[in-house]
């Protein structure tokens, strides 16, 4: 999990026992959004907060509102995708880093073993089934924070039709379905149970 906030950082403790560590709410949010993972089937999530201090060339596909244990607020969570995963009209062919280290990130990714890190798992998917993919996805999103849940649901299985390895799609398919059934108190978020 990443998350973005003030910390305090460096060694700790006294004359006997000195620990280097990172203390604050801000790293116990992160652990809670790396247990978050689970049940979305990702590989990383982050908060609203890194999302919107990251730098441009960043995409992100939101993942819901979310409750961890331990904290009383509600959270948004967001997926982080590969600048390569950005829509065709927002791609810029030079990062900010300029355009050799722009072709040595390309160049990475496309080399790296597919067990790696979260950007293979996006790499494996065609070009124009990610761009559906993501818009099935955007699209149930919508409709699951307004409560038409049929409608999300219709969106979220075209979303697991095109890449079924896909876990937001299927936790959100399954979210859909528990919320449908008669007696269940449906209110849009995430529970997210262990630590």
């Amino acid at each position: 999990g990443i998350n973005t906030d003030i910390v305090l950082v460096g060694n700790f403790g006294c004359e006997y026992r000195i620990n280097y560590t990172v203390l604050g709410d801000g790293v116990n949010l992160a652990s809670r959004l790396e247990a978050a993972n689970k049940p979305f089937g990702t590989v990383a999530l982050v908060s609203e907060a890194t999302r919107n201090n990251s730098m441009s060339g960043f995409a992100f596909r939101l993942l819901g509102t979310i409750t961890v244990p331990g904290k009383a607020e509600l959270l948004t969570v967001y997926e982080p995708l590969s600048r390569l995963c950005l829509p065709r009209q927002e791609t810029s062919p030079v990062s900010p880093l300029g355009p050799v280290e722009d072709v040595r990130a390309i160049t990475r990714v496309l080399e790296a073993d597919p067990a790696d890190d979260v950007l293979n798992a996006w790499r494996m998917i065609p070009r124009l089934v990610l761009d559906d993919l993501v818009k099935a996805y955007e699209e149930g999103m919508s409709d699951f924070v307004a409560g038409d849940l049929p409608r999300a649901e219709k969106a979220f299985a075209k979303a697991e039709e095109l890449a079924p390895e896909d876990g937001p799609a299927k936790l959100m398919l399954q979210l859909c379905r528990k919320g449908k059934k008669p007696g269940v108190r449906w209110d849009g978020v995430i529970r997210v149970e262990h630590k």
